[in-house]
């Protein structure tokens, strides 16, 4: 199907577009795509988005200020459109949505400017592409008529869809467990709703399996995007550095077969610091980028984690191709690191090599050796596999540590996720990977939290790399914290605990924030406090000839940014920033001509300094330009999203499992936030978390004090604050709205108090 996007993205060029061209561009062969096309043309005309040149060639109409964007829907009914060029958003009233839904990528034309405080209103043109083509939804009969109609489960879109398939309505009845996946084949328009067909029933009582697909189908993630027949290219190994005689480590916490592979590392001693080395499973090379299995790459997005299995990332002969196994030749991208006894680096390079992975380090070996005295000669049975590898583990751990205290491009804090089977792969650390802007506190006993740290060091050395060739490369922006977000976070802090020291005076940061609590006995839920907070993390484009026209940050400083590239197994965006490096090591041109002798290694830190000449050949730069742009980004951030509402979703989807074992049954939860309109609570033993609302309190009228953060009785002076603990008892919980009711059990000493429903909704967007 032909979007309207598809459309304009054919004639973004000046001297414009025949449309017998611009048919053979959208690969439209029958006659009902043909007329199908000059309709919406004619369409387009009539809005002005598109005009004639010459009364021949079609061109996108550039003049009437229109803006590009998605629409961004809350459950209340109010609407916005988040600009693709990053600027203010747009307010969109419902009269002006023009049949879009939440997701979509639409036209804006501005109504009226911003005035002070409030945003620019706008009215939808056009909708360029439908986010939903299938959704979940319940089915519904009409008294009268006995019609049956269905109705997103998404409150966000709130729309009838006329179903094409016939459906018995007693089945409505008899199956009152069931939703449905509807496939839209009609979007809305005017007046006449939207049409859909059943593609598939689903029980929200089959299983952690039929939990998966119900969130992987809510989520829009599909399992069913067909890899090309297109085998991965055969890397030549001419030219490779050889560091196959290397004892290589893989640092494994994952245990499911199909868990993607990581880099592997190696460590050793040098001139009174360390020189380590990452490598990395090299996937750009064996890809051409811009063909059909680069696109399926873009498609798939990223690996997907579900729960202790893998939606994999890569398809089977891509995966087989690029993983590391042992005592194998591998081919990788090697990163050598000199730091010296501060950690601090000194010195690196970037090359392409051959490996031979040697031993597999896992938790298991990590925790022996944490147990392990220091003056102990006797080596535990859990080591003897590793005994020829000790030292160069004892000197990566070291060196992690020092790497770790250094490190300012990421927020570390506790994961508190529940200790269940059917989220085992999620409870490690996932190298590289920023969900909620915050990664998980270094653990010594998770191989993954270790190699976590060379990660995040390599991505930004890359980062610094490229930016000193002037490159082009996708990187991690973190936003930044609002300060009095951080003065608010300080104050309930030491509400909590008056032994932490923190100047509330001056200008303190997040990390001294961090670092105060650590020895607090409130630790746990002063972290759930600062999650709160946290903005998060995009994807952003770093294009230095082209940063005003890209709305890029000016201040962009090399030393907190991140460039993912050494975990191509992972997602796409480390696959095409090692696509640039592999470029620059294999096609950058290393003299300044063909006859010079002076030969530049350009993976070499500083190499940038001593070139002067254009470093890729045309060809090279103009596919560049052509696959690195702001919508890969959008595109990318649309996935990343996904992602991480389906980590949120899975997580809650247990925790609601495993309340539904405890219906009837008392429990203790604490209180992890209060405000003037109730109070969160988290159950100990889910980690669930959610509100209590003050009109369940009915022994009394109470009060919100902002400064001590807590609930207070006009009558009775009974108080609710942070960390208090609480008794509750569960009684009902809702699978499809992540919600558990709870009722509050009566204290010995305040019999007056009623039990009373408390409705806790677990907000998955805070979840740990």
């Amino acid at each position: 199907m032909t979007s309207v996007l598809k459309i304009l993205e054919s004639l973004e060029r000046e001297d414009g577009l025949e449309v017998s061209k611009l048919e053979k561009s959208l690969k439209l062969t029958k006659k009902l795509d043909r007329d199908n096309l000059h309709i919406a043309i004619k369409a387009l005309s009539k809005l002005g988005i598109v005009q004639y040149i010459n009364d021949e060639k079609l061109t996108v109409n550039n003049e009437l200020g229109f803006i590009q964007g998605r629409v961004r829907c809350s459950s209340k009914g109010f609407c916005f459109v988040v600009r693709d060029d990053q600027g203010e958003d747009i307010y969109i009233r419902e009269a002006n949505l023009n049949n879009a839904w939440h997701g979509d990528s639409v036209i804006v034309l501005i109504t009226k400017p911003a005035v002070k405080r409030r945003a620019p209103e706008g009215s939808i043109q056009c909708i360029l592409h439908r986010y939903n083509d299938t959704l979940l939804a319940k089915l519904e009969s009409n008294k009268s008529t006995g019609e049956v109609k269905a109705y997103p489960l998404d409150d966000r879109i709130p729309v009838i869809i006329d179903l094409e398939n016939d459906f018995d309505n007693k089945k409505i009845q008899q199956e009152k467990d069931l939703i449905y996946e509807i496939k839209i084949s009609n979007y809305p328009i005017a007046q006449f709703n939207a049409k859909g067909s059943i593609v598939r029933e689903l029980s929200i009582n089959a299983g952690v399996e039929g939990d998966i697909e119900l969130l992987l189908s809510k989520n829009n993630i599909s399992r069913n995007i067909i890899a090309p027949k297109v085998a991965p290219k055969k890397i030549p190994l001419k030219g490779r550095e050889d560091l196959t005689t290397q004892p290589s480590l893989l640092f494994e916490s994952w245990e499911s077969s199909n868990s993607p592979s990581l880099p592997a590392l190696f460590a050793q001693p040098n001139e009174g610091g360390t020189r380590i080395w990452i490598h990395s499973p090299t996937v750009s090379e064996r890809i051409n980028i811009g063909g059909k299995l680069d696109q399926f790459l873009k498609d798939r997005g990223e690996v997907i984690c579900l729960g202790n299995n893998w939606l994999d990332f890569l398809n089977e002969s891509l995966r087989s191709a690029s993983q590391f196994k042992l005592n194998e030749v591998n081919e990788a991208i090697s990163l050598m690191i000199d730091i010296n006894s501060d950690g601090n680096i000194t010195d690196w390079k970037f090359t392409t090599s051959i490996i031979s992975p040697v031993k597999i380090i896992t938790p298991k070996h990590l925790k022996a050796i944490n147990n392990r005295k220091v003056t102990s000669k006797s080596i535990p049975i859990a080591l003897k596999p590793v005994k020829d590898n000790l030292e160069v583990i004892y000197t990566i751990i070291h060196s992690s540590k020092l790497i770790n205290t250094n490190n300012i491009t990421s927020i570390k804090l506790d994961e508190q996720i529940p200790n269940l089977e059917r989220l085992s792969e999620l409870k490690k650390a996932f190298p590289g990977r920023d969900f909620h802007g915050w990664s998980k506190t270094y653990d010594i006993c998770d191989s993954q939290s270790i190699i976590d740290v060379y990660i995040r060091l390599s991505n930004n050395i890359l980062a610094k790399h490229l930016m000193g060739y002037e490159l082009p490369f996708i990187y991690k922006e973190h936003e930044q914290i609002d300060t009095s977000s951080i003065n608010d976070l300080t104050k309930s802090a030491l509400a909590l605990d008056n032994n932490i020291n923190v100047n509330i005076d001056g200008n303190v940061t997040i990390s001294q924030v961090i670092s105060s609590f650590e020895s607090s006995n409130q630790k746990k839920i002063l972290h759930k406090l600062i999650k709160h907070i946290i903005p998060g993390i995009h994807l952003k484009l770093y294009k230095e000839n082209f940063q005003a026209e890209n709305n890029m940050d000016d201040n962009i400083h090399a030393s907190n940014i991140e460039s993912p590239w050494c975990c191509p197994t992972l997602n796409y965006w480390n696959v095409f920033n090692q696509f640039i490096l592999t470029s620059l090591l294999n096609d950058g041109k290393n003299k300044p001509s063909s006859r010079s002798k002076d030969i530049i290694e350009l993976g070499k830190k500083d190499s940038w300094k001593e070139v002067n000449w254009d470093i890729f050949p045309s060809k090279i730069e103009e596919n560049i330009i052509t696959n690195l742009n702001l919508k890969l980004i959008q595109t990318l951030n649309e996935i990343r999203k996904k992602s991480k509402s389906f980590r949120n979703n899975i997580i809650s989807i247990a925790q609601c499992r495993e309340a539904q074992r405890i219906i009837g049954k008392e429990v203790e939860a604490i209180i992890t936030g209060v405000q003037s309109y109730g109070f969160f609570a988290e159950i100990d033993d889910l980690t669930a978390e959610g509100l209590v609302h003050v009109s369940t309190l009915g022994d009394d009228w109470y009060e919100y004090r902002s400064r001590q953060n807590l609930l207070v009785g006009r009558k009775y002076k009974k108080t609710y604050q942070l960390a208090q603990k609480v008794n509750v008892k569960v009684l009902k919980v809702d699978i499809l709205k992540n919600q558990i009711d709870l009722e509050l059990v009566k204290d010995e000493d305040t019999e007056s108090i009623k039990t009373n429903d408390i409705s806790i909704d677990i907000d998955s967007d805070n979840l740990s």
